[in-house]
């Protein structure tokens, strides 16, 4: 069997230590703050999110370029004798597109770039997974890319925003259109889906949104057994910790649940006061 490695992106919300220590290679997404880019795994969440919360200014942010991957994937394939890369919903970012660039220059019969249909915890518990899966050593390369292309069946990813005005003006708001111009006293139900951002539903009340967000990411998938969760917000423990404190609420236990901010290239796009969960499913 051949050697296989992994490269993904910083929007997993995985630290990149962790990543590192484990191997996996990470690219990071580029943000545009303070009159200069930045590379996101390089600038501080908290002092980010305090920014988001009291500046009128929307940062941008910036794909990986192809010349960030082939480095990357340089290094990688001096350990590795195949790579299988796997990154942000393509669309959501031009990051895959980078991606497929790089690998024709390196070696596209060695890197195999894969669609995930996620980002955030969605991505990086795919990512966790996929380790497992290649550690084991069961699995051809072609069962590996098949395992992450049908990744999202078994996953749940719903939120909730403080504004649409950042998603729409990053252009990263899909169908959820519709809700915009509507949101006087009503806070939008949002999810994500085949990698694209859908509405679900307006709800009137704070207390509402957080019942039914958590209702419906807590649907069964897959056999029906839940296999990982997170609760994140950007910025907003109040948010967050009422998210949390309502999936505590159906018996799961707080250990096995991670609470963080999420990763600050998504809650870039999200926007201050706004939080969601992820849920995986065997």
């Amino acid at each position: 069997m051949p050697k296989i490695g992994i490269v993904t992106d910083n929007t997993c919300d995985i630290d990149p230590k962790q990543l590192e220590e484990m191997g996996i290679g990470c690219v990071s997404l580029y943000v545009k703050w303070k009159d200069k880019f930045e590379r996101a795994v390089d600038i501080d969440v908290d002092d980010f999110y305090e920014f988001l919360k009291t500046s009128d200014y929307i940062p941008a942010t910036s794909q990986p370029t192809p010349q960030d991957f082939e480095k990357v994937y340089r290094k990688m394939l001096k350990d590795y004798d195949e790579l299988i890369s796997v990154h942000i919903s393509e669309k959501l970012s031009g990051t895959y597109n980078s991606a497929r660039i790089a690998a024709k220059e390196v070696d596209e019969k060695r890197i195999h770039i894969v669609e995930s249909y996620e980002t955030t915890w969605g991505l990086g518990y795919l990512v966790l997974e996929l380790k497992k899966l290649i550690d084991s050593g069961d699995y051809t390369v072609e069962e590996l890319k098949s395992f992450v292309e049908h990744f999202q069946e078994k996953v749940n990813v719903y939120f909730t925003v403080g504004s649409l005005n950042y998603l729409a003006k990053g252009g990263r708001i899909g169908k959820a259109t519709a809700f915009v111009g509507s949101m006087l006293n009503i806070k939008p139900l949002l999810k994500l889906e085949n990698g694209e951002i859908f509405p679900v539903k307006r709800i009137r009340g704070y207390n509402k949104i957080i019942k039914e967000l958590t209702t419906l990411a807590m649907e069964e998938k897959g056999k029906g057994e839940l296999k990982n969760i997170t609760v994140e917000h950007t910025g907003s423990l109040k948010l967050g910790g009422d998210l949390l404190d309502e999936v505590v609420k159906l018996g799961i236990p707080r250990e096995k649940i991670i609470f963080e901010p999420m990763d600050i290239i998504i809650g870039m796009h999200l926007g201050p006061d706004s939080g969601g969960i992820v849920t995986t499913w065997e």
